[in-house]
């Protein structure tokens, strides 16, 4: 059945995405100054070397940013779904990406030879456990797997950003949408960083390896500060290579956007909320009831904004359950803070990451300095003979 064509009614921009663009000029100013302190704290550790790059000055400042303003951002969220995922990825970012390395690092194991040692995890370093593990996760659920509920890069972007988060802040035009594209440029350029970073280090390849890291990190950073005129998603939706190598994997791998015509009524709210500005219920209707952008996070945040329950995720659970429907029903019911199981699941989440924590001290303190680990991992795990 073909979905009647109506001309497209959006919800007034006082009531589109969430609670964002409510708060006072103060709230908005310290979040940028959040953002400054974490951009100075990289530029500390990179370059001027103060202090010992104490953790309130060192890379390591932005996850402590993230765990702060994430507290408020989990207690201020009235989506369910979006509160049950921002504290899985505040839970997720606290010890993976700074508890665990900072903390208690050990080496994981990696393939080829890296012109540093991997501490774990080292996603963005290819050739490493966690770089072949969060493809393969990728492959079967999707970017969200690791942009939308284990990323560092996008969680300080939705606890500080929030307030930047408001339809008048962000780009949405047909020009804005183009200029995705721009990404892919950094998409090469992340594949040479492949290629130097798993042969020997040279003078080419260390000088490769440091421009990559420049050309990266800088703008990473400066868009935090242009978030009050391009939104908090700016370097996702434009700028990361990380996401476009993700990306490709959304669209050959399981995950995707189920879209029902029939049911759609093309309010456009799937359109207005999604932070990464794809045409959701056009895209839809136009690829046969696929929404599978290489631009999608699977946030959920189009689904629970669909009044008609038109759109829902697919991914590795609907090959396994064929009758599951992830629709806006089923991801705010997961999401009732008032059903037992969902708080068994929640428990059950951080028991998991309290459990690598006790392991990560374990190995830490089991292989001794840094520079011990790659020799003592092996022999640890009964593998002597392997190299890492």
């Amino acid at each position: 059945m073909t979905a009647k064509v109506i001309p497209i009614r959006l919800m007034p921009a006082n009531q589109q995405r969430s609670q964002a663009g409510r708060y006072a000029w103060w709230v908005k100013a310290l979040s940028l100054l959040a953002f400054t302190w974490a951009f100075l704290g990289w530029l500390n550790e990179a370059w001027f070397f103060q202090f010992g790059s104490p953790l309130w000055l060192n890379r390591y400042t932005e996850e402590v940013i993230i765990l702060l303003f994430g507290l408020w951002r989990i207690r201020a969220e009235k989506n369910a779904h979006t509160r049950k995922r921002l504290i899985i990825l505040v839970a997720n970012v606290t010890v993976l990406w700074w508890l665990i390395p900072w903390g208690f690092p050990f080496i994981e194991p990696y393939i080829g030879y890296l012109a540093g040692l991997p501490a774990f995890p080292s996603l963005h370093t290819p050739g490493t456990l966690t770089f072949f593990l969060v493809l393969l996760g990728v492959l079967l659920f999707g970017r969200r797997i690791i942009c939308g509920w284990n990323c560092p890069c996008v969680a300080i972007r939705e606890v500080v950003g929030f307030p930047f988060r408001h339809a008048d802040h962000v780009p949405r035009s047909a020009w804005a949408w183009r200029w995705r594209h721009l990404k892919w440029i950094w998409f090469v350029l992340y594949l040479g960083a492949m290629w130097a970073m798993t042969r020997p280090a040279d003078n080419l390849t260390s000088s490769y390896l440091g421009f990559f890291a420049l050309v990266v990190g800088v703008p990473y950073f400066i868009t935090f500060l242009l978030s009050p005129w391009i939104g908090n998603r700016g370097y996702c939706r434009f700028l990361c290579p990380f996401g476009a190598t993700f990306g490709l994997l959304n669209k050959v791998g399981l995950f995707r956007i189920d879209y029902q015509a029939d049911k759609c009524i093309q309010c456009g709210k799937c359109v207005k909320v999604c932070d990464m500005n794809i045409p959701v219920w056009q895209m839809g209707a136009a690829n046969q009831g696929r929404v599978d952008s290489t631009e999608c996070m699977g946030c959920g945040r189009c689904i629970t904004a669909c009044p008609t329950n038109s759109l829902a995720l697919h991914d590795l659970r609907n090959l396994l359950r064929p009758g599951l429907r992830q629709d806006r029903h089923h991801l705010l019911h997961k999401a009732d803070r008032h059903r037992p199981a969902y708080r068994r699941g929640l428990l059950a989440s951080l028991a998991l990451l309290v459990l690598l924590l006790a392991a990560a001290i374990y190995y830490s303190s089991q292989v001794g300095t840094i520079h011990e680990l790659p020799a003592r991992l092996g022999a640890l795990c009964g593998l002597p003979s392997l190299s890492w």
